[in-house]
């Protein structure tokens, strides 16, 4: 369901604007989603542990690998790419550089991408697989309706293959603040004001059902250019 004119990508990308921010919010009073016009700050408030996002980055690793998918397709890509670059690296027949050799990081910062680092349970509660965005979606079509009712993480095994070795994955805190707004206006009637308080419980649901491995950051770009300053290689 489209709740406004504006694609959430969009939204994401330049919610830093308060121009924006106060359009969209005129935007959806004009279409009745809301009884009144709500502000919805450009992004929810979260303690940064500033300290273990750099012990992350930091950790000794001989070999470091950055990607920033800007959907979940890409996000799939990005971490077959981590299984194949890790087990070469640990390879005696390959680089032979032993485990724990090659740190894999991963900056999750726009489009749905991050629904790749939710557990089954926000996949149960709200409609991550069925949301309108065709990059939810297989590009088979025939696969469209095993998306629809999907109600658990597809992709959460192999998340956790490559945490386990090591893997680390950088949530954007706009793209999240992005996507509580959007389903805090899922399967709401029109005349149903979306409250700050309702965006901002979601927002904190969210980022506590995140897979292992996973740490909210203020922004994934920030998060990209500590990375690569931290000598991680980029990944297109």
């Amino acid at each position: 369901m489209h709740v406004h004119s504006l694609s959430r990508r969009a939204f994401v990308t330049v919610a830093a604007s308060t121009a924006v921010v106060a359009e969209l919010a005129t935007v959806a009073a004009a279409q009745g989603m809301v009884a009144q016009p709500v502000r919805v700050d450009a992004s929810v408030p979260f303690t940064f542990d500033r300290a273990a996002f750099q012990a992350v980055i930091d950790r000794p690793y001989p070999h470091r690998q950055l990607a920033a998918p800007a959907t979940f397709a890409a996000a799939t890509v990005a971490v077959a790419h981590f299984r194949n670059a890790l087990a070469a690296y640990a390879d005696p027949n390959g680089f032979a550089a032993g485990p724990r050799s090659l740190h894999c990081a991963a900056a999750l910062y726009m489009g749905r991408s991050i629904n790749m680092v939710l557990d089954d349970a926000m996949y149960a509660k709200y409609p991550l697989g069925i949301m309108d965005d065709i990059e939810m979606r297989p590009t088979d079509v025939s696969m469209r309706s095993t998306w629809t009712a999907m109600r658990s993480n597809p992709m959460a095994a192999t998340v956790r293959s490559v945490t386990d070795q090591g893997a680390s994955f950088f949530v954007c805190n706009h793209a999240l603040s992005g996507l509580a707004y959007e389903l805090a206006t899922q399967g709401v009637p029109k005349d149903t004001p979306v409250t700050r308080d309702r965006v901002v419980a979601i927002h904190d649901e969210l980022a506590n059902h995140f897979l292992p491995g996973t740490l909210l950051v203020p922004a994934g770009v920030a998060a990209i250019v500590a990375a690569q300053e931290a000598h991680f290689t980029f990944l297109p």
